[in-house]
Parts: structure tokens; sequence; C-alpha cells
């Protein structure tokens, strides 16, 4: 069985920053509350270039106008699809409620290409 090249890897990272661009906050029932493209401001990448672990970051206010308050938040998922699809990565975090236009929330999703 072959292996694929440390720049295989490298252009794996590369495919998944240039397509895996949308994000989308969860409730602790797994149901959609929000996907965000990259062009959303709140919605950076937040690696250090040839990282083994990309991470996108998504930072929600409560004052934000497509957030009805009160939510609670649990999940992030990362598409392909601005609609539809399906979650090519799914990561969990500790439940936090937006009640009030003052609370804020960063999630930072995590996606590990491991070989360097």
């Amino acid at each position: 069985m072959a292996e694929i090249t440390a720049q295989a890897y490298q252009a794996l990272r590369n495919y998944i920053q240039s397509n895996w661009k949308y994000i989308e906050l969860r409730d602790d029932s797994g149901n959609a509350i929000v996907r965000l493209s990259p062009s959303d401001s709140r919605v950076t990448w937040t690696h250090n270039a040839g990282d083994q672990t990309l991470k996108l970051q998504v930072i929600i206010k409560g004052s934000d106008v497509d957030i009805q308050k009160p939510k609670t938040f649990a999940k992030s998922a990362i598409y392909d699809v601005a609609t539809g699809g399906n979650a090519y990565s799914v990561e969990s975090f500790t439940p936090f409620t937006v009640e009030s236009d003052q609370d804020e929330l960063t999630v930072i999703h995590e996606i590990q290409v491991p070989k360097v």
C-alpha cells in the first residue's frame, strides 16, 4: 500500500480550506440554528499556514439579527454548500445559551489533517 506524500496532505488541507467554507451552528438536539458563509464577517479561518489542524472560527452575538433568543448552541458542522448537503465534520462543545443582546459565543471548529 502506498502512502501519500506530505505535499499531498498539504494539498488536501488547501482543498478543505478552499471548499469546506460553510459553518452551521446547531442546538443541543442537533437542529440547525444558522449556517454562515466565509463572506460573513463573523466567520474566519484562524490557523497558521501549513498547520495540521485547520481552524474555522465563528463569533455569534445576541444582538445578531439572525439569532432568535433564547437559543442554546451546542454543535458546529462544516459544509461545502450554503443549503442542504451533508456535513463533512461535526464537533460538539459545551452548550451555551444566548439570552440577551450582550451575550457572545465564539466557536472554533477544528479539522485535523495530521500528516506533515
